[in-house]
């Protein structure tokens, strides 16, 4: 059976810190559905008045160590991959977006409602040009190994299509890695299913920047 999504897409503030939340119900079929559960993302520590540009390039003050940019673009961009839940890690910055956010259940096709977040994703790459972008799809435990590598490559390959058709020019490189790289516990200690941590697993990364 498809399941029934329901979205609600809020887009990040620096009062608060949530950006999505999510309904799921239905059947399960191969991956595990979600329960509600809201999605949370560090909201923007940046003030969204921008101060004028000097127009000089610069690094300095940059928390995800931003270069070859003016001042006004770092800030706005800075402020983007806040919202967007970014991490600084190796010198590279790397973002998850829920694979509930993103497409329907058991499916590779990029949901309508999910062009807001990869618009703004789309912006950041757009001004960091210059950087390399892998793209992994990443699945829970639920279904076969080779289903859930298919399902993951197929999201990974859909997401780089739609940020190239976007205008997005960096160099992209997507996989899927099915399940073996959880981020959370797909079943509890006592051997239970734990459809909160099945969601988090459930989820494309992005990481920019080179190796």
């Amino acid at each position: 059976m498809r399941a029934a999504v329901i979205l609600a897409l809020l887009m990040a503030t620096p009062a608060t810190g949530s950006d999505y939340s999510v309904t799921i119900i239905g059947e399960s079929l191969g991956e595990q559905q979600s329960v509600f559960r809201e999605m949370e993302f560090p909201g923007s520590t940046f003030a969204e008045k921008m101060e004028p540009s000097s127009g000089s390039f610069s690094s300095a003050g940059s928390s995800f160590g931003l270069q070859d940019m003016n001042e006004e673009t770092r800030v706005r961009t800075e402020a983007a991959l806040s919202d967007l839940g970014a991490r600084p890690e190796g010198g590279r910055i790397v973002v998850d977006l829920p694979s509930d956010i993103l497409f329907d259940f058991d499916k590779a096709d990029i949901r309508p409602d999910a062009r807001p977040v990869l618009s703004k994703l789309a912006g950041v790459l757009s001004a960091m040009k210059e950087s390399r972008v892998s793209i992994i799809g990443h699945t829970d435990s639920k279904g076969s190994d080779d289903y859930n590598d298919r399902l993951s490559n197929r999201r990974a390959i859909s997401v780089k299509n739609w940020l190239s058709e976007s205008g997005v020019t960096s160099e992209m490189t997507s996989e899927g890695k099915g399940e073996r790289f959880p981020v959370a516990l797909n079943n509890t200690a006592d051997g239970m299913d734990d459809p909160k941590g099945r969601q988090l697993n459930r989820r494309v990364q992005f990481i920019i920047g080179d190796e």
